[in-house]
């Protein structure tokens, strides 16, 4: 075995720090997830955008958690999805599985933006706080 040079024992110091670094990013980042995640309730953080009004459409939204989403309306958001995304899906390399999108729509984790009138549903987005390579994300 050789020596260690002053050279080897800075880069591998350096090595550490950046290793350190990185580890404490992924920690920051996965704090900012967790409090996220913590939330209960995320329409007071945004109530007036929750309604919009358009000549003769008023439209009505709320968030929700996936688990306390009404079956039926969380049934209406899947059948939608595969209505609408499974072709797009089949030309492209992932394929489509309906029990994974099921299960990635159904996650814990996940909210949902539902968009109502009076008398129908109209629109729906799927969304969840994540970490991505070590960041903070928000998939939409």
């Amino acid at each position: 075995m050789g020596k260690k040079t002053a050279t080897s024992v800075n880069k591998n110091k350096e090595k550490r720090q950046a290793r350190k670094l990185e580890q404490r990013r992924i920690a920051d980042g996965m704090t900012h997830v967790t409090n996220a995640n913590r939330l209960e309730e995320l329409a007071t953080l945004c109530k007036e955008l929750l309604v919009y009004q358009s000549n003769n459409l008023e439209v009505d939204m709320y968030i929700q958690r996936v688990t306390e989403l009404d079956k039926n309306v969380l049934q209406w958001a899947i059948d939608l999805t595969e209505r609408n995304m499974k072709n797009l899906y089949e030309t492209c390399a992932w394929g489509w599985n309906r029990d994974r999108k099921v299960e990635e729509m159904t996650e814990d984790a996940a909210w949902y933006l539902i968009a109502k009138d009076k008398d129908s549903l109209l629109a729906f987005s799927h969304f969840r706080f994540d970490l991505d390579f070590g960041d903070p994300v928000l998939y939409w």
